[in-house]
């Protein structure tokens, strides 16, 4: 046989066929085919309005094996108004997740962004009794359908002095990233609960402050024996033009989320080009470089599990909106340019998931 057709096997074997099935014999490699053949799941984020393009939902099916929802899963959509839920967006891509053979994650139950406003103007007892409402009412609803629930999303300050000064902090002191933790794995057991963090992958010093602030928090939780299962590394990278983005320091850094028996998600990769020359060649060079210098630096941990990126062609990436480049051209962030076609960062990713 030959070794693609023994990996596959292998693959089926490990983690089953829907992990499995875009590395077929004889096919094109994709990017969840690649990193079945190392024990990993490949990811995306997508929306609903996204996947009416027919070109993008190809392209999504072909190249993943997990989806996770960009936004149909924060409060202010689920919950709008008090005691009122409303599942229908964050189903229909479940929906199309089973319809393809995907996995869904769920993203994010307590993140201190895109809250209703009656939830903001809660007072402290009410507002632990929504939150515990909030995370039984729409785990539950989930319950055995979805792996992995990000659970606390950016609970560390931007400084890396501590805890992130959010409304839950002020209003609910630093245990509600455990309550909420216990309050999840109440509705729902066998699900992976993470709490996911950015900002924690580079070498300069404000990322080593957050790194040892965050570490101090799951020894804490670790130590308190509350329920976590992984550590989510959002990775939003950049392709800084004063300099190389580098990840010297990161295996150490994941060696010790290891050491506390928690697994590694990548959860929302891109590469920001904003600071780099409107040159489309030099700009995707730049990109890919970054792209690969991460993965070297995170594909030989053994606790890494799964890489999302946050969408797959330029079209929808979420940087246009937010971080938009000086001279108004779009960036070039994704696996993928703005007609689904490979670029530079393609076959730079595919090299290193294919690296043995």
């Amino acid at each position: 046989m030959r070794r693609r057709q023994l990996i596959l096997i292998a693959v089926v074997a490990v983690l089953g066929w829907s992990v499995a099935r875009a590395l077929p014999p004889g096919a094109a490699p994709t990017l969840q085919g690649l990193a079945a053949a190392r024990g990993l799941r490949w990811g995306t984020a997508v929306t609903n309005d996204q996947l009416r393009d027919p070109g993008l939902r190809r392209l999504v099916s072909e190249q993943s094996g997990l989806i996770v929802p960009e936004s149909e899963l924060k409060w202010d959509g689920v919950e709008a108004t008090p005691g009122s839920f409303d599942f229908s967006a964050p189903d229909r891509l479940l929906g199309f997740a089973r319809e393809q053979g995907l996995a869904m994650r769920g993203h994010t139950l307590v993140w201190h962004e895109q809250l209703p406003a009656w939830v903001k103007a809660l007072p402290p007892a009410e507002l632990d009794r929504a939150m515990a409402t909030y995370i039984r009412t729409v785990v539950g609803h989930y319950r055995g359908q979805l792996p992995s629930w990000d659970v606390v999303n950016e609970p560390i300050a931007d400084d890396g002095t501590g805890l992130r000064r959010n409304l839950w902090l002020e209003r609910l002191g630093p245990d509600y990233i455990a309550r909420a933790l216990t309050l999840a794995h109440q509705a729902d057991p066998k699900a992976a609960l993470v709490i996911n963090e950015y900002g924690l992958e580079g070498d300069d010093p404000k990322t080593l402050r957050k790194r040892q602030a965050f570490l101090k928090l799951l020894r804490q939780l670790r130590e308190q024996g509350v329920p976590l299962n992984a550590v989510g590394l959002q990775a939003h990278l950049y392709a800084n033009g004063s300099g190389p983005t580098t990840f010297r320091t990161l295996p150490a850094f994941l060696r010790e989320l290891a050491a506390l028996d928690l697994d590694i998600l990548v959860t929302e990769l891109d590469v920001n080009d904003r600071e780099l020359p409107a040159a489309i060649p030099e700009r995707d060079r730049a990109v890919a470089a970054v792209y690969g210098d991460f993965l070297a630096a995170v594909l030989p941990e053994p606790r890494l599990k799964l890489i999302t990126t946050w969408g797959l062609s330029d079209r929808t990436t979420w940087l246009n909106g937010f971080m938009p480049r000086a001279d108004g051209l779009p960036q070039r962030p994704l696996p993928f340019d703005a007609d689904n076609r490979p670029k530079p960062a393609t076959a730079t990713i595919q090299a290193a998931l294919d690296k043995r």
